[in-house]
């Protein structure tokens, strides 16, 4: 079997049917599709057993309520293909969508086949091209081209973070899935497909966006709450066992990735429904954290976006941070 496509499911009975009828009906055969209930309190688990019986593509777990990462994991130990595809439960696809990604693959045996995506809130669709000429890649193509912006320096030159929009080597994702800690919860695909790509021996990149992003208020990205402060700490330690440190300026690609997550948890703080005095002087404990220090003291980069964060983070400018809040 060619393709495992993966989809934890957590309480989105509006949207579920329109994710999997989206799936059952490409224009690709070969593959199956695993349903993970994770836990969820709606009809989901019951339109995942519907589909089960009508479909002998599809196979539904149940587990506790464990979070995307596990939820992933748990598909994982029963998938028969030999690339995953992951879909997140209130997103779809195009119905050419695993057909794109079977062609590459058969051609050049790619490990990585990547695509564009849509954000979609309501009637307004806006497509997000990979910045990368379309194409194959090879190794050495890759560590020339791709490689110096692989894991940060450039918010908009990089492969995107996100699990979802690629076919990965089932083989490669295993073994770096499994060491994520479940307390990343902002970035924890990145510490998973930025080894993926790193440790691949080639990749393909398409312009064309045939993954569709509902981005609705009640996903975790989206959502108006405060992240776990160590989130950048821990995924940076772990980027850092994983990368070779000495080729294409990786540590400070690492360094400048964590003040890229540092920025948006500080951020995030003033979602709290705390005094603003209270907020600020935890936040200065934070920064004062030798981990944090040491990236944005070293986070080197000629992109706009993150040297404001760096500039903000290093001189402590929490009232622009504020401001910068209320404007997302």
């Amino acid at each position: 079997m060619l393709f495992s496509v993966i989809v934890p499911v957590y309480n989105v009975e509006k949207y579920l049917k329109d994710c999997v009828d989206s799936i059952l009906s490409q224009t690709c055969a070969d593959f199956e599709l695993i349903l993970v209930d994770d836990g969820s309190k709606d009809a989901s688990p019951q339109i995942c057993d519907d589909y089960a019986k009508k479909d002998s593509r599809v196979k539904v777990i149940h587990k506790e309520n464990g979070g995307q990462t596990s939820a992933r994991n748990k598909g994982l130990e029963v998938a028969l293909g030999e690339y995953v595809v992951f879909i997140d439960s209130d997103d779809w696809v195009s119905e050419n969508y695993l057909k794109l990604f079977e062609k590459p693959i058969k051609e050049h045996g790619v490990d990585v086949v990547c695509c564009g995506y849509a954000e979609v809130d309501g009637e307004n669709v806006k497509n997000v091209q990979i910045n990368f000429e379309s194409g194959y890649y090879d190794r050495a193509s890759m560590e020339k081209e791709i490689f110096p912006v692989l894991v940060g320096g450039n918010v908009n030159k990089t492969i995107p973070s996100t699990l979802c929009a690629k076919a990965l080597k089932k083989e490669l994702v295993v073994s770096f899935i499994k060491q994520v800690d479940h307390r990343i919860k902002i970035g924890e695909d990145d510490a998973v497909a930025k080894p993926t790509v790193y440790n691949a021996n080639g990749i393909y990149i398409y312009k064309e966006c045939c993954y569709f992003y509902r981005t609705n208020l009640s996903s975790v990205t989206k959502s108006k709450k405060a992240y776990y402060w160590d989130g950048p700490k821990l995924r940076g330690m772990l980027l850092e066992k994983q990368f070779d440190l000495d080729k294409f300026n990786f540590q400070n690609q690492i360094y400048c990735s964590v003040v890229h997550a540092l920025f948006t948890v500080v951020v995030s703080q003033f979602n709290r429904q705390e005094k603003y005095s209270v907020i600020v002087k935890d936040v200065k404990e934070h920064l004062n954290d030798d981990y944090y220090k040491n990236a944005i003291k070293n986070c080197k980069t000629n992109d706009k976006k993150l040297k404001f964060a760096r500039f903000a983070l290093k001189h402590k400018i929490l009232w622009l941070i504020k401001l910068y809040n209320k404007t997302k």
